[in-house]
Parts: C-alpha cells; structure tokens; sequence
C-alpha cells in the first residue's frame, strides 16, 4: 500500500509539475492574443468597440497567472503530503478548469460573429476614422501592407470613403506627376469601380510602388481606379485579417480544450492521494 501511495504522490508531483508549465503556456498565449502585431492592429482598429475577444486575451493571462501560482502549492502538496496544500490546490484547479471552458465556449460561438465585426469595424474605420485619428490611419496602412490587401472587400471601397477633405491643395505633386490634380475619393462614381479617386500608398503591390515611385495610389486619377488595379492588391483586408484572427482563435480554443482535459485528470489525481494521505492518518 506505502508503495502505490509513493508511485501516486511521483505521478502527482510529475503531473503538477506539468501543470505549472501548462500555466506558463497559457499565460503566454494571453499575451500573444493581446499584443501580437496582427492581432494587436486589429484591435487598434477596434478600440472605441471593446468586444469579447480582448477580453478573452485578459482571461487567459488572468488564468495563466493563477494556475502558475496555484502548480507550484500542487507540488509542495504532492511531493510533501501536504492536505492544506492539496485541498488548496484542488479548489482553483477547479476554478481555473471552468474559466478556462468560459473562454474556450467564448471563442468557439464568437467565430461566427467574427467576420462581421472584422468587416463593420473596417467599414467604420475607412469612411469615419482614417483621415481625421492618426492611431486608425497608422493600424489601417500596417495591415494593408502586411497583408498586401486594400481596403474591406476590395480596392473599390476607398472610392466610398472620404478621407480627404481637400486633396488638391494636401497632395504634394511633384515634376513627373505635374497635371495631375487629385478628384478625391468618392468624388466621380461613388463605389462602382468606375470612379475617379485615389487610394492610400499602403495599397500599392511591388509592380505599383516600381512604377510610381512617389505617389503610388495618390496619382490614380487619371482614369477611373479600376484601370490602375495591376498596380494595387486587389484583395480585400477583410478576408485576410479574419483568416488570421481565425486561425489563432482556432489555436487557442483547441489548447484550451486539452487544458482542460488535463486538469480533470489533475484533481482526480490529488484528491485520491488527499484521501489516501486521510486514510494513512485514521
């Protein structure tokens, strides 16, 4: 009987052990969600509209936080045959396992929201925010740039947005564009594709930013947007950044699972060596 109680306390303490790095784990995953740079311009974007997925980041360092705390009184408990600390230990395993399921289901239901809070808040961002709050103007051009995108849909959604209130006295023009005097966004055609207007540099492809050195997606007006479409990423910003938020969500509602998973078995574990340790005494 001593040697089982001895094998179980080995495989406890093992177990804690793991469960002290499943913390670091999801601690870190916290902070990847809040302050990777996809994820954090995303945000950015978003920052008037706080919604559930910053939360979720929060939820996670707050759960990361608690279980490393928590593995290490695991481990003094197992390893010594501490009751107070396995009893302790126990109780926020069992808190940490349904806040971790809240943020898992949390998740799982929001990917259904997700591309349409991407695509209202871009909306939003484009017609309402890019000109006049520098913050939403840097956030927009890095994710157009990094993911080689233009505008919500497409590049034509630049020709709805009215993000300069007078272009032809704002827009430097230099020798070689001499003549080309800005119509604005939205100013021929509405967003139709058949307008004149312009759209920001961070729109342009390489082929783009070779062929107008100085002001590519700035100088587009002398012919409707839609002939300048070689020179601008014709993809829309919105599919890309929700294949990305997508994708990690995906991560962390699966590690999560396995998390939880884990720390079932983690106080089925210290609860059989709490009553074997009881047992001993009586």
């Amino acid at each position: 009987m001593g040697s089982c109680v001895n094998a179980l306390r080995i495989v406890t303490f093992l177990f804690n052990f793991a469960f002290w790095l499943s913390g670091v784990v999801v601690f870190g995953l916290g902070i990847w969600l809040l302050f990777d740079p996809a994820a954090s311009d995303f945000f950015a974007l978003h920052s008037t509209h706080p919604g559930a997925f910053r939360y979720v980041g929060w939820f996670l360092v707050g759960a990361g936080a608690i279980i490393i705390l928590v593995g290490y009184f695991g481990c003094i408990g197992a390893w010594k045959m501490n009751q107070c600390a396995l009893a302790f230990f126990c109780c926020i395993l069992i808190f940490a396992f349904f806040l971790e399921l809240a943020a898992a289901v949390t998740l799982f239901h929001k990917q259904e929201h997700v591309k349409h809070y991407v695509e209202s808040s871009m909306y939003d961002t484009i017609r309402n925010r890019y000109s006049s709050e520098t913050a939403f103007k840097d956030a927009f051009d890095t994710v157009q740039e990094k993911f080689e995108c233009c505008g919500v849909k497409t590049y034509t959604d630049w020709l709805s947005a009215r993000w300069d209130a007078e272009p032809s006295t704002q827009l430097e023009v230099n020798e070689e564009d001499a003549g080309r005097i800005e119509h604005g966004i939205g100013a021929f055609g509405g967003n139709k594709g058949t307008g004149y207007g312009r759209v920001p540099s961070s729109c342009c492809n390489e082929h783009g930013k070779l062929s107008y050195p100085n002001n590519c997606g700035k100088s587009f007006n002398q012919a409707p947007l839609n002939t300048y479409s070689q020179f601008i990423n014709t993809q829309g910003c919105a599919d890309a950044v929700y294949e990305s938020v997508s994708s990690s969500l995906n991560l962390i509602v699966g590690v999560c699972v396995i998390l939880c998973i884990v720390q079932l078995l983690g106080i089925v574990l210290s609860m059989t060596l709490f009553c074997c340790k009881n047992n001993s005494k009586k």
